[in-house]
């Protein structure tokens, strides 16, 4: 009897279609290999597409994103907002303040979203910066809320990547997801709506803590060390006394994958990361674009002993053109750090260490302090000197 039971049970379970059975977007960060499996290149994007086909009717779905290029994310997003779905989607217009310049498939989301006014959903594209103003740069934010989808709520996407063949392709890139958390989703969700209305907001620069969580969103309105969020972190770095298995023998330990580095900012942090390599902290960097200032900074200080520095850049057709390297733009702090000798830190997103990055563009990171976090980031980090950039010596 009970092996009848058992082998019914199992053929219910196999005659159950798969968006029935229970369904929740995996929490944590997760990342792509642009030279990898198909799965392993789109990666991230079938993450956020299964999001997508799983939100149900009278669910929200709010999307920043650079670039929307992805025809199959596009026909989700059409699927859900036709199945009653409140689909809400901002990003840059990269236009002249007239004419649009999106993507064919970014043009039919917005014509089948903007069809009835009444009925919650939108595709805004934004003239310059979203929250900045259209005189500012432009909207550069990556990240992706769902109200509900599949048994979670109110679930939290920050990703390096845009909803484009690039984001899978031509780059390196990461997302962290955060399920269940109320506070944070609303926090996204406010700036959202502001992103949406396309206009100066009162309060542009914005920075608040949600427990183990911090989210920046920008532009700022000044530059500078003592303001620049990135130089502040930085300031907080003592690199002896790492404890609790935390940094590296006793040294605080920091690592970076940044894809475009330069401007008088991305020298700035370049000359604090030497700094802090020579009062004793184990600093190891990837670069992907990085400005010729930031990159003699950095290999003259490799090659004499100091960072230790890879270059993520390849040219795989010989045109003299790179055409894969890093895109993510996450920093990596293990040790004494903000007053605790046992500190884990991750700040990752959209946010590149230039200074249009922070004072001209709609811009967004969410710093994580945990072990299992930063365990992940390192795991990543590690792979990619292996499997995509070079060492310079």
């Amino acid at each position: 009897m009970q092996k009848l039971l058992a082998l019914s049970v199992a053929i219910i379970t196999l005659l159950v279609p798969a968006a029935a059975q229970a369904y929740s977007p995996e929490g944590g960060a997760i990342f792509n290999h642009p030279t990898g499996t198909y799965g392993q290149k789109w990666r991230l994007m079938i993450h956020v597409d299964k999001a997508i086909e799983h939100t149900p009717r009278g669910a929200t779905i709010l999307i920043a994103t650079y670039y929307l290029d992805r025809k199959t994310s596009v026909d989700k997003l059409i699927n859900a907002h036709q199945r009653g779905v409140h689909v809400q989607v901002v990003m840059d217009g990269n236009g002249d303040g007239t004419t649009d310049t999106i993507s064919p498939p970014a043009q039919r989301l917005k014509r089948v979203l903007n069809r009835n006014t009444q009925d919650r959903s939108f595709l805004r594209a934004c003239q310059g910066s979203c929250r900045g103003g259209s005189a500012s740069r432009n909207m550069h934010s990556k990240f992706f809320l769902f109200s509900r989808t599949g048994t979670a709520s109110n679930v939290v996407m920050v990703s390096s990547a845009n909803l484009n063949r690039g984001g899978a392709l031509l780059g390196w890139n990461d997302l962290y997801t955060k399920v269940g958390s109320p506070a944070l989703y609303a926090k996204f969700a406010r700036i959202h709506a502001e992103m949406a209305q396309d206009r100066l907001a009162a309060a542009p620069y914005q920075e608040d803590v949600f427990g183990s969580f911090r989210t920046r969103f920008f532009p700022q309105r000044s530059d500078g060390s003592t303001v620049d969020p990135t130089m502040r972190d930085l300031s907080k770095v003592r690199c002896r006394g790492a404890t609790g298995g935390a940094g590296n023998n006793g040294r605080t330990a920091i690592n970076v994958s940044m894809f475009f580095w330069g401007d008088t900012r991305g020298v700035r942090i370049a000359r604090r990361l030497v700094e802090l390599d020579r009062l004793g902290c184990s600093v190891n960097l990837i670069y992907g674009a990085p400005t010729r200032s930031v990159s003699d900074i950095l290999r003259r200080s490799a090659k004499n002993g100091g960072v230790v520095l890879y270059d993520s850049r390849h040219d795989r057709n010989y045109d003299g053109q790179v055409d894969l390297r890093v895109h993510e733009k996450y920093l990596l702090i293990s040790g004494n750090f903000a007053g605790d000798s046992s500190a884990w830190h991750v700040t990752t997103g959209s946010q590149n260490w230039a200074g249009g990055s922070l004072t001209g563009g709609d811009e967004v990171t969410l710093s994580v302090a945990s072990r299992w976090t930063y365990a992940q980031y390192m795991s990543n980090w590690r792979f990619l000197t292996q499997v995509a950039a070079r060492r310079v010596s």
